[in-house]
C-alpha cells in the first residue's frame, strides 16, 4: 500500500461527511435541537482533521500520476488547485465548529453569529468538495467529462494556479521558508504550552485551579494548532517529494491528527469540565493526559526527525 492507496480510501469522507454534516445542521437548525447542532459541529471538526491526511496523500498522489503517460497535468494542477482551496474553507469550517463546541461549554449555547458562520462556511465546502472531486475523477477517467468539453490546458507563464504559486512562493522567496519555519515552531509552543497544562491538571497536579480555568486556554491552544498545520502544510507544498519519501513523515502527521480530535474530550464533556477547585483526578484522566502527551511528543520527534531520515 501507498500513499495512493490511503488517498482513495479517504478521499469520500471529506465530501460525503460534509454532505451529512451540513444536512443535519441544516435540520438541527429548523428544529432549534441543539444537541443536534453539537452532533452537526463534532462531525465538522473530525472532517477537518481527516482532511489532514487527506491532502498530503493526494499530493503524493498526483505526484505519481504525473509521471504516467498520457496524463493531462494541466488537470493534476487544477485538481491541486481545487483541492488547496476546498481543504482551507473546510479547515476553517472545522475551527468555528469547534469554536461553537466551546461556546456550548461556557456559555450552554453558541453565538449567533458563530452558528451562522458554521452555516455558511458548510455549504461553501461541500460545493468544493463536490468540484475538486469531480476534478479528480476525470484525471484517470476521461470518459466522465461533459461530451465535447474543451481540453483543459495549462495556464500562460505568470498565470500558474493556487497550488503551484504556492510551491514557488516556498522556493523562490528567500525569507518564506525561514518565516514558515518560525511560525511553526511559534505556534507549537502554545500548542504545547496548553496542552501540558491541561494534561498537568489531568494527571492530578494543580489542583487549586479548577478545570474551569483552564478550559478558557483552549483557543490559544487551537490557535497554535491552527499556525503549526498551516506553515507545516505551506512547507509540504513547497518541496513534496521531499516529504514523501521519509517512511515517518505520515506517521508524524497521523499522530498530529489523533492527538488533536482528542481536545473533543477535554472541550465539551462534563467529566474534565466538573474537575473542581482541590479535586483530584480518576486514572482515565490520567490515561488520556499521558496517551496525548506521547502523541505530540511523537509528532515532535519524526517531524524534527525529517532532515536526518530523508
Amino acid at each position: 500500500m501507498n500513499y495512493s492507496h490511503v488517498h482513495i480510501i479517504l478521499n469520500h469522507f471529506p465530501t460525503i461527511g460534509t454532505l451529512l454534516g451540513v444536512v443535519l445542521y441544516v435540520y438541527a437548525l429548523w428544529k432549534k435541537n441543539q444537541d443536534l447542532q453539537i452532533v452537526s459541529f463534532i462531525t465538522f471538526l473530525v472532517l477537518a482533521m481527516i482532511a489532514i491526511p487527506t491532502v498530503i496523500t493526494g499530493a503524493a498522489a498526483d505526484l505519481a500520476v504525473s509521471e504516467r503517460p498520457g496524463v493531462n497535468l494541466a488537470m493534476v494542477e487544477l485538481h491541486r488547485d481545487g483541492a488547496i482551496t476546498a481543504f482551507t474553507v473546510l479547515m476553517l469550517t472545522g475551527t468555528f465548529s469547534w469554536l461553537a463546541l466551546w461556546q456550548v461549554r461556557r456559555f450552554r449555547t453558541p453565538s449567533p453569529w458563530t452558528v451562522w458562520t458554521v452555516l455558511g462556511l458548510g455549504v461553501i465546502t461541500l460545493a468544493l468538495l463536490m468540484q475538486t472531486g469531480t476534478l479528480g475523477g476525470e484525471i484517470s477517467h476521461p470518459e466522465i467529462r461533459a461530451e465535447g468539453a474543451p481540453e483543459v490546458t495549462a495556464p500562460p507563464a505568470g498565470q500558474e494556479g493556487l497550488a503551484l504559486a504556492l510551491e514557488l512562493w516556498a522556493v523562490d522567496v528567500t525569507w518564506a521558508w525561514p518565516v514558515c519555519e518560525t511560525l511553526h515552531f511559534t505556534g507549537m509552543t502554545f500548542l504545547f504550552g496548553v496542552t501540558f497544562l491541561v494534561n498537568f491538571r489531568l494527571l492530578g497536579m494543580l489542583r487549586g485551579v479548577p478545570f474551569s480555568a483552564i478550559h478558557r486556554l483552549l483557543p490559544l491552544g487551537i490557535l497554535g494548532f491552527g499556525v503549526t498545520m498551516t506553515t507545516g502544510l505551506l512547507m509540504f507544498n513547497g518541496n513534496i517529494p521531499r516529504y514523501v519519501v521519509v517512511p515517518t513523515f505520515f506517521l508524524k502527521m497521523l499522530f498530529a491528527v489523533v492527538a488533536g480530535m482528542s481536545v473533543l474530550y477535554v472541550t465539551i464533556f462534563d467529566d474534565t469540565w466538573a474537575l473542581g477547585q482541590g479535586d483530584g483526578t480518576a486514572p482515565r484522566h490520567k490515561i488520556f493526559a499521558v496517551t496525548t502527551t506521547l502523541f505530540w511528543l511523537g509528532a515532535m520527534y519524526f517531524g524534527r526527525m525529517i532532515p536526518f531520515l530523508e
